[in-house]
């Protein structure tokens, strides 16, 4: 049996840890109890009717009003996105492919390449951009479809062009920084004779000239201004010559 002296001792330290534990429980109690209540509180607002407004729980008709939104919201944003890539298609950047080798070393049948038409937005076409343009053929069923071109300009508007012993001349001096042009010229087409171009007109040649269909025929002829659709940016394809064409960078401080 314990003598009154240890039980006054026990009864004191009891009294102590109350003093200083009793706070700290007290607190843990009232927490649990308010997440008791909490958590009943929302079991009841749950299981009855809402008249009023403000959160409930999910249902049939509003998850499926949700799945309507979800898919309009789809739905938009690919018609935008749709939108933004024709409007970049035909007013900013597209891709095309070379065909033939009139531009060869500079481009190649099969190249994939970059036509960028913005710079032609600020400035007008410069001697030896890459560019495109549209030559008009009849089909086999008398149908007129358009072939695009890639050549490189040689005349501006105003200019007089013509092709002397295999060499360009710019009213009537050899173009002598043509770098671009690797043999001499063989056949110098409609341009034997001086070529005088108009306000809008540009002479065009392919690197290639003796394996080149361009200005020196009728069949391509001078190319309009408006009918150029861009200038040739770079390739993509293929990666073991994938770049930017030599001065394709200039486009905006010429």
């Amino acid at each position: 049996m314990y003598n009154e002296e240890e039980i006054e001792d026990s009864l004191e330290f009891c009294q102590t840890a109350k003093e200083y534990y009793g706070p700290f429980f007290d607190k843990k109690e009232e927490q649990y109890v308010r997440q008791k209540t909490n958590s009943a509180l929302l079991d009841a607002e749950f299981s009855k009717p809402h008249k009023d407004k403000g959160w409930r729980r999910p249902t049939s008709e509003s998850t499926g009003l949700r799945t309507v939104n979800n898919l309009f919201v789809l739905v938009v944003c690919v018609l935008l996105a749709y939108v933004i890539a024709s409007a970049v298609t035909h007013y900013v950047a597209h891709q095309t492919w070379v065909e033939g080798d009139s531009m060869e070393p500079t481009l190649s049948d099969g190249d994939s390449i970059i036509i960028q038409k913005l710079s032609y937005y600020f400035r007008n076409p410069g001697r030896y951009d890459v560019v495109v343009f549209p030559v008009t053929a009849t089909d086999q069923n008398g149908n007129d479809i358009d072939t695009y071109y890639v050549k490189r300009v040689i005349g501006l508007p105003g200019e007089t062009v013509q092709i002397v012993d295999g060499k360009v001349q710019i009213d009537g001096k050899e173009l002598k920084d043509d770098k671009y042009c690797l043999s001499k010229i063989l056949d110098s087409g409609n341009a034997a004779e001086p070529v005088t171009l108009g306000e809008d007109e540009y002479f065009v040649l392919g690197d290639n000239r003796n394996m080149s269909t361009d200005s020196r025929s009728d069949f391509v002829g001078l190319v309009r201004r408006d009918d150029i659709v861009g200038k040739v940016f770079m390739r993509i394809w293929p990666f073991s010559h994938w770049g930017i064409i030599p001065g394709a960078i200039s486009f905006l401080v010429r």
